[in-house]
């Protein structure tokens, strides 16, 4: 794999990342931080993923590509995607990943 093809997917999961941190954190749950970070970065890619293959998750993601111009528009707007994807997963593991202390 090139570096064109590997970036916008490490944007996508660094996004989902601080987005499934920041809610997590914000639950108190998640698995730690180490916990949270995986499951953010899954819940960025999954939405880079759904944004290329569901037209309704397209739509909304084309909304904030044309925040910058240029490539990083698209990684702004990929980055953006990645920050909501990992952000409900973040949401929904630190609601459901509890510690017992």
């Amino acid at each position: 794999m090139d570096m064109a093809t590997i970036l916008p997917w490490v944007v996508l999961a660094v996004g989902g990342a601080i987005g499934g941190n920041v809610l997590g954190a914000l639950t108190r749950g998640g698995g730690g931080v180490a916990g949270r970070t995986i499951i953010g970065a899954i819940g960025g890619a999954a939405a880079g993923y759904a944004a290329g293959n569901v037209q309704a998750v397209s739509d909304i993601a084309a909304n904030w590509s044309g925040l910058i111009d240029g490539a990083n528009g698209v990684h702004l707007a990929n980055l953006i995607t990645g920050l909501i994807g990992g952000a409900v997963l973040g949401l929904v593991g630190g609601l459901l990943i509890r510690s017992r202390g």
